[in-house]
Formats: structure tokens, sequence, C-alpha cells
């Protein structure tokens, strides 16, 4: 029995409009817990590309963040695949948030073969200045 027979082609089209749903839903969840939300903050506060802004939002979020997982947050499979090397996008990345946000006194380390980290203090410092440019 093919599985029109089972659903019928309204039941597909039901079962299909549940999971978009649910996938929606889950990418305002991964959103807001990586800061994706606030990244126009972080934007307009530190004068960030959209990438830029991504990655420091993951930072200022969660404290600390992998190579994959910034890789995740910027790039679609697609451009991963055209990236010669996405770890060096990345510390290239890095570099010019760290030029943008030490002057507000906010950095962050480099763990080698990790990613990155964020201490509690730059962390307070960045969603303070996020607070007042809200």
């Amino acid at each position: 029995m093919s599985r029109h027979e089972i659903f019928g082609n309204h039941g597909l089209r039901d079962r299909i409009e549940i999971l978009e749903e649910e996938n929606r839903q889950l990418k305002a969840t991964i959103a807001g817990l990586t800061g994706r939300n606030e990244a126009r903050l972080a934007r307009k506060a530190f004068d960030l590309t959209e990438a830029e802004a991504s990655i420091f939002m993951m930072l200022v979020t969660c404290g600390e963040a992998q190579y994959g997982q910034l890789q995740a947050s910027i790039y679609t499979d697609r451009h991963l695949v055209e990236l010669l090397d996405p770890d060096w996008a990345i510390r290239s990345h890095m570099k010019r948030i760290r030029r943008k946000t030490r002057p507000h006194g906010i950095d962050f380390g480099t763990v080698y073969g990790f990613g990155y980290t964020m201490n509690e203090t730059c962390r307070a410092k960045a969603r303070a200045i996020l607070a007042r440019a809200a």
C-alpha cells in the first residue's frame, strides 16, 4: 500500500504544514537561545555586519561557541561547501569583531581547536551596551 493510499494527498499536505510550523517554531527557539534575536541591536551598537552580530550575540548569550556552531549560525550548507577554509573565515570575522568591541572594553578568548569564550564580565558589559542601544 502506498503513502498516497494511506494518507491521501490531503493528509500529506496537512502533515507538511504541521512539520513546517514545527520547523519555524524550532528555528525561533534556537534564535532566542543563541542570541540571534538581539543581533540587530549588536549591529547598531557596535557597527557589526550581520554575520559578525550573529557570532557576537552567540558569545554574549552562551559564553562560548565552537567553530562548528559559529559556522552553522552564519553559513548555509551550500556556503560551507564553497568556502575553502571555513575555520579561517570564522577567524577573520572574529578579528573584525575584536577590533570593533575592544574600544568598549569587551573581548573574548580563543580556545585552540575548539572555538571562543567570553567571560561573564565582558558579557555583562555587552548586555549593558545593548540595553542602552535598544
